[in-house]
């Protein structure tokens, strides 16, 4: 059987999101072939399961000592900052609010 490809010019793409494979003739911009991507979750056995949990449970530990970190030196930033505004606060006077009435 021949190739309905050949003498075609064919352009043979790759969707970078989902990664469906198309082959594509240029010259009357039609799909000529589709094919679905490998999808690896649906391929992985039950053994590549438990180490797979593993990575990802490291990487979460991972992440949230990073937040915990960086949490730690957050919560003494705010702390200098709130100290900097209540001595601020204390030195300048209070002021009256400005009502609506008063512009008039």
């Amino acid at each position: 059987m021949p190739d309905p490809f050949e003498n075609r010019s064919v352009v043979k793409v790759d969707c970078p999101c989902c990664g469906t494979g198309l082959v594509v003739d240029a010259a009357r911009g039609v799909v000529l072939e589709s094919r679905q991507p490998v999808n690896v979750r649906k391929e992985a056995s039950l053994s590549d399961a438990q180490q797979l949990l593993k990575e990802e449970s490291s990487r979460i530990h991972e992440k949230f000592q990073q937040i915990v970190e960086a949490d730690k030196g957050r919560g003494a930033t705010m702390e200098k900052k709130f100290k900097d505004f209540l001595e601020k606060a204390k030195e300048e006077p209070t002021a009256k609010p400005l009502r609506d009435i008063d512009l008039d």
